[in-house]
């Protein structure tokens, strides 16, 4: 039966310096929950908080309810996937995958048994008698996240398990660790700073920023509407504009950027006041490329073909440079310096308080 981890307000010091301060989540029984954020925002040691690496100065973590601060690490039952595998170069694939089960006094028999069900759920059984250093980089981690799942873990937690690959790896290990985690059930944590990769494999991402979180929330909701401009730019690319709100004749909110260019939106929270200075963050594909009437007047400066769209490098009127993206369908590429005008979908955009940075659309957080 899979687990619920709840992490309550806790802190993390190392001497003076505090690197998580109060921080707290839920990790549902059986999801699989990604830590994501830049390098040194807190993600892996607040994972090591979790197994018992890292000492806890404050708050408290429960798995399925009961309080782990003091529990040694081996008594945890939590299986852990390493950024360098840490299998062992001596042990063959199969001794690999059994040295946690030797360890709990199992009977032989139970774990050959054991064993070589964990490796045809991970596909590599016709690799059980190979030595590591036979085995490709996939074929590895394979074998870490075999001998992480054997042992029946409460939790499995995975610190950067793909950031040794190669790109086309990277993608085919992602797909397979996902299919285990759903075959087998498990509560999972997952720590990574590679955006695209935490989109694809989590059922919810807790974005992390110098130790705190920043937002909790579906892949699809992080990227359609990110809670404030970190969460905007750190997933995917966003283009971020200065415009202001104006309340029209009929006290509908507009979002007016600096040549007078309007946008009527239906979705702004009633706190913002006509005349609030705000940011527009629009994703390159969710500009419209017209060549005349209103818009954002600006001109191609550069083009780059990706087979399924065209990645334009656009400098607006006021001398900003920004990002647009077509598909291939829409139109021909098109010529370097032409004039064009830019529109926005208002379904789709995000608006964001220029003094704090957090979301303006209504409904916009989970």
């Amino acid at each position: 039966m899979s687990v619920s981890i709840d992490i309550e307000e806790v802190v993390k010091k190392y001497g003076n310096d505090i690197i998580i301060n109060g921080l707290s989540l839920r990790v549902e029984p059986g999801e699989f929950f990604t830590l994501l954020g830049p390098s040194g925002c807190g993600k892996t040691t607040l994972l090591r908080m979790i197994i018992g690496f890292n000492s806890i100065e404050g708050g408290i973590i429960k798995v399925d309810g009961r309080v782990i601060n003091d529990i040694p690490t081996n008594n945890r039952n939590m299986g852990m996937v390493f950024q360098n595998y840490a299998i062992f170069p001596h042990m063959s694939v199969k001794d690999n995958v059994a040295f946690g089960l030797k360890m709990r006094k199992i009977p032989q028999s139970e774990i050959d048994k054991q064993v070589d069900e964990i490796l045809k759920i991970v596909k590599i059984d016709h690799l059980k008698d190979r030595m590591p250093v036979k085995l490709s980089g996939g074929q590895q981690q394979r074998v870490a996240l075999a001998r992480a799942i054997v042992i029946h873990p409460e939790v499995l937690l995975m610190d950067e398990p793909l950031s040794n690959l190669d790109a086309k790896l990277r993608v085919e290990m992602r797909n397979a660790i996902k299919s285990i985690q759903r075959q087998i059930n498990i509560t999972t944590v997952y720590v990574t700073h590679d955006q695209e990769e935490a989109l694809a494999i989590s059922d919810r991402i807790a974005i992390m920023h110098n130790g705190v979180i920043q937002q909790i929330d579906s892949p699809k909701n992080i990227y359609q509407r990110p809670a404030n401009t970190f969460v905007s730019t750190f997933i995917g690319l966003s283009n971020i504009i200065d415009a202001q709100i104006v309340k029209n004749e009929d006290c509908k909110t507009v979002i007016s950027f600096k040549n007078g260019y309007r946008v009527d939106m239906k979705n702004i929270s009633h706190e913002a006041e006509s005349g609030q200075k705000v940011l527009v963050s629009v994703r390159p594909e969710e500009f419209l490329i017209n060549t005349s009437g209103e818009g954002l007047k600006a001109i191609i400066k550069s083009s780059v073909f990706l087979g399924l769209t065209t990645h334009y490098f656009v400098q607006l009127e006021d001398g900003q440079d920004i990002q647009v993206i077509q598909d291939r369908d829409e139109q021909d590429i098109i010529p370097d310096n032409t004039p064009i005008i830019l529109t926005v979908q208002p379904q789709k955009i995000n608006v964001f308080n220029h003094e704090n940075k957090t979301t303006l659309i209504r409904g916009g957080i989970k």
